[in-house]
């Protein structure tokens, strides 16, 4: 679903706030009986990456397994649940809402002081577009010391509901708080060189060379968009100068490490930039973009003092 961009708030203003994004996929999983599961103990771990850095940090978590199922079986892939269908809505509803009390219970596990941010007091859908209304409550927490917590989730209005993409939302929410970095965590190493073939990854990408992003496979049964979608929102906070990663969330310590400021295990995206690979291949996509700088040029400002 398109989103209207937000506008930028003050940079004084949540200062030096890290945007964090777990993806679904990470952080749940299908039961035998085909019933959706949180890695309760996955996330109170991530959390307790994100406790031990003191970083203010907002905290977004996709749906995964509570999600995508839904959006397949009630044929809302397009990510819009026309007016008429509330019985839907309603059911969707109650399944996020089960998924993010678990999320933030296991988070507060993990050592966070971590409050939920309902999307509906952020977001409005008009005209076939979601709106980011504001973000003063969440700017509000952070200064409060607290963790702001936000899923992907429906949103509504005269024409119904639509699906607000918890990579969008990270998205929206990194360029409007002038956040430090954007880093999504994944199940995924990063962002693979050749899909299905290969675990290796690509040590950075331009999210503008249509070579490079034309080649990563859209996936028609995510209704957020797959990889494909995460690349393009992370370019469009690249854009505006916000250090911006793909990481492996499976990875510990890589999370912790990532928010201070150290050259994560992933991908970096970059807008218009250069981009290389984790090592020379032959036949990787070839690209005009001039060569990766050293990698001490990767690291983003840390907290002073």
């Amino acid at each position: 679903m398109t989103s209207d961009r937000p506008r930028a708030s003050g940079p004084a203003e949540a200062a030096g706030c890290r945007i964090v994004k777990l993806g679904g996929s990470l952080i749940t999983t299908t039961d035998p009986d085909g019933s959706p599961h949180v890695n309760e103990q996955r996330v109170a771990a991530l959390a307790q990456e994100i406790a031990a850095t003191g970083l203010p940090t907002i905290l977004v978590h996709g749906t995964g397994a509570f999600g995508k199922p839904a959006a397949r079986r009630h044929n809302y892939l397009d990510g819009v649940i026309t007016a008429g269908r509330q019985k839907v809505f309603a059911e969707v509803s109650a399944l996020l809402a089960r998924l993010e009390l678990a999320v933030l219970e296991a988070l507060q596990r993990g050592g966070l002081c971590a409050v939920r941010v309902p999307l509906s007091g952020l977001c409005a859908y008009t005209d076939g577009k979601i709106r980011l209304r504001s973000v003063d409550g969440v700017r509000l927490l952070l200064n409060h010391g607290i963790v702001p917590v936000l899923g992907g989730n429906l949103a509504w209005g005269r024409d119904g509901f639509a699906v607000h993409s918890s990579d969008t939302l990270a998205a929206d929410l990194a360029i409007a708080l002038h956040a430090t970095a954007l880093i999504m965590a994944t199940n995924a190493g990063g962002v693979h060189l050749h899909h299905g073939a290969s675990d290796r990854i690509h040590r950075e990408l331009d999210a503008d060379d249509p070579v490079l992003s034309g080649s990563i496979p859209p996936d028609r049964q995510d209704v957020s968009g797959g990889m494909r979608a995460k690349v393009r929102e992370c370019g469009r906070v690249a854009r505006t100068g916000i250090p911006t990663f793909i990481i492996d969330g499976r990875l510990p310590g890589n999370l912790a490490a990532s928010l201070r400021g150290a050259t994560p295990s992933g991908t970096r995206i970059r807008a218009g930039g250069p981009q290389d690979t984790d090592s020379p291949s032959p036949d990787r996509p070839t690209s005009t973009t001039p060569e990766a700088p050293p990698e001490e040029a990767l690291r983003f400002p840390r907290e002073q003092g």
